[in-house]
């Protein structure tokens, strides 16, 4: 019978999952001041054979380098291999384009292009600095490195793993998004995908200078683990396992098939219009304080209509 170790690591979970056929670690971890000792601390000696990071983001791949360096492979998705070598520029510049392009007044983008801007230097300090610099931002006890670094084996389609597991591709969360699963006991290690009290929303973003449809691929990857009858546990990248694994993923789409449904409604009744007209409308109070979740939310529901014929675009608008 496998074994399953949760690694509580300030706001992340790691997971050593083990048996007589070694031990495989899910999830790298995040890289803040104390994190690798904890890990040492929980291995107890053992070397794992290889640590699946669930995708590129900071905080589930961010003690890659640490691991290679160790000797222990990291496997990743290929399409998140820009992440973890830290090609974050280009996402940046692609992403200012797309503000330019979102029918946002003026001001709004000088504002959004300013904070991307940051988010630029803050990038290069992340995975440059050789300390970690105070304070942290309440998730994590001081602020997170991000080392760059080249997975050994990029993945772009199912891969079995020691101890029953096995690598699926689960992309929406991000372009290269992975889960790990064991069908044997019906365990599924979701990272990001599946959480006990969020529902994760699929940001903008690129890949190879694309915009990847993040939410149509997301809901994808959700019905395909709705498919799986049996699942016994869920073990998330952030909170407590859980058991009813087929009712969160049930929440999930039925939350996102309510807010598709609405923006239809609003397509129909004020006819063509830009990205950000139809977020103010929907989010009128909070679209400028939360903005690249309000718009990542309303472009996504945007991609569902588009890919099932309910809309289209065209010349910068929006229409039914």
């Amino acid at each position: 019978m496998v074994s399953v170790e949760r690694v509580t690591m300030a706001y992340n979970n790691v997971y050593l999952v083990s048996e007589a056929s070694g031990l495989v670690v899910i999830d790298t971890g995040p890289d803040y001041r104390g994190a690798r000792e904890t890990l040492l601390d929980s291995l107890r000696g053992r070397q794992p054979s290889l640590v699946v990071a669930t995708h590129g983001h900071l905080d589930h791949a961010g003690l890659g380098a640490w691991w290679q360096d160790r000797g222990v492979p990291v496997l990743a998705g290929e399409p998140d291999v820009a992440q973890t070598l830290g090609h974050t520029d280009r996402d940046i510049d692609d992403l200012e384009r797309f503000v330019e392009a979102c029918g946002a007044p003026p001001l709004v983008v000088a504002e959004v292009q300013a904070g991307l801007e940051q988010r630029k230097q803050w990038s290069h300090q992340m995975r440059t600095s050789a300390s970690w610099r105070e304070p942290g931002d309440g998730r994590w006890p001081t602020a997170l490195r991000y080392p760059p670094f080249q997975p050994l084996r990029p993945v772009s389609g199912p891969v079995d793993l020691p101890c029953g597991l096995s690598v699926e591709l689960a992309p929406g969360h991000t372009p290269g998004n992975l889960v790990v699963v064991h069908h044997g006991e019906e365990l599924l290690f979701s990272g990001d995908t599946l959480l006990p009290e969020i529902t994760p929303t699929p940001a903008v973003q690129y890949h190879d200078g694309e915009r990847f449809p993040s939410l149509p691929r997301f809901l994808d990857s959700l019905d395909v683990l709705a498919a799986e009858p049996d699942w016994r546990t869920c073990y998330p990248g952030h909170g407590e396992p859980f058991s009813n694994v087929h009712e969160v993923i049930a929440a999930n789409i039925d939350q996102a098939r309510t807010r598709t449904d609405r923006l239809k409604h609003d397509l129909h009744e004020i006819g063509p219009s830009t990205l950000y007209a139809l977020a103010e409308r929907m989010y009128p109070r909070a679209l400028r304080r939360r903005f690249w979740q309000i718009i990542s939310t309303v472009q996504g529901h945007l991609d569902v209509l588009q890919e099932s014929g309910e809309a289209r675009f065209a010349d910068g608008l929006w229409s039914a």
